[in-house]
């Protein structure tokens, strides 16, 4: 978890408790089906000290307990989702999608994936990870989501312009084993790239449960 923001627990239904140790510098708060969890930051002078302590994590969510350990770290803030079962998140997967040919599956994806609004069923990873793609591109990977029992992965980039220079970006750039395995979808937010601005990818690859 972030250890300088507020993270995020979801759950498939309303959280009846939050159980966490406060002499770990940790604060935490529940509503409805979610709850928020922030690590305290103490200061040394004018330095600021985060925390690097991993801490127990209890929640009571549909009838069961779900025990967490959260190791907070420096990056940016964290959304973990609780399942009741990976059958359950399949189910509910499929029945999103349920009667859609392959091109409107993925164009749905695609319209999530840009309001980053997600179903709790999907599992979702933060990451900040440089990828080598292009010498006047600076490429991270940002967001992470599974699809589980439709076999659809969605990837989220940000690109940015390395020395200033204005680039024009091209979806077939992004067809590169860098990127991805199995790429079915690439969606570019803005294709003219601006000097000192960024925008976002979107990468969707097909696993083996999309090709049955």
């Amino acid at each position: 978890m972030s250890n300088s923001d507020v993270n995020r627990i979801a759950c498939s239904g309303p959280i009846e408790d939050l159980i966490y140790s406060s002499e770990k510098g940790v604060e935490g708060n529940f509503v409805g089906d979610n709850a928020f969890i922030k690590f305290k930051i103490a200061k040394k002078g004018a330095e600021k000290i985060y925390s690097s302590t991993p801490t127990e994590l209890f929640v009571a969510c549909q009838g069961k307990i779900f025990s967490l350990i959260a190791t907070p770290k420096r990056i940016p803030a964290a959304t973990i989702r609780l399942f009741t079962g990976r059958d359950d998140a399949q189910k509910k997967n499929m029945a999103e999608l349920e009667g859609m040919p392959f091109e409107k599956k993925i164009l749905h994806l695609l319209k999530q994936a840009y309001k980053a609004k997600y179903p709790d069923s999907y599992l979702t990873h933060s990451a900040n990870l440089k990828i080598e793609l292009a010498s006047n591109l600076d490429v991270r990977l940002r967001h992470v989501v599974d699809v589980e029992g439709e076999g659809f992965r969605i990837k989220e980039f940000v690109v940015s312009s390395r020395g200033g220079q204005v680039v024009e970006l091209e979806e077939k750039l992004f067809l590169s084993r860098n990127i991805g395995e199995k790429i079915v979808a690439i969606a570019i937010d803005e294709h003219l790239l601006k000097s000192g601005k960024s925008t976002r990818v979107f990468v969707i690859e097909a696993r083996g449960e999309a090709e049955s």
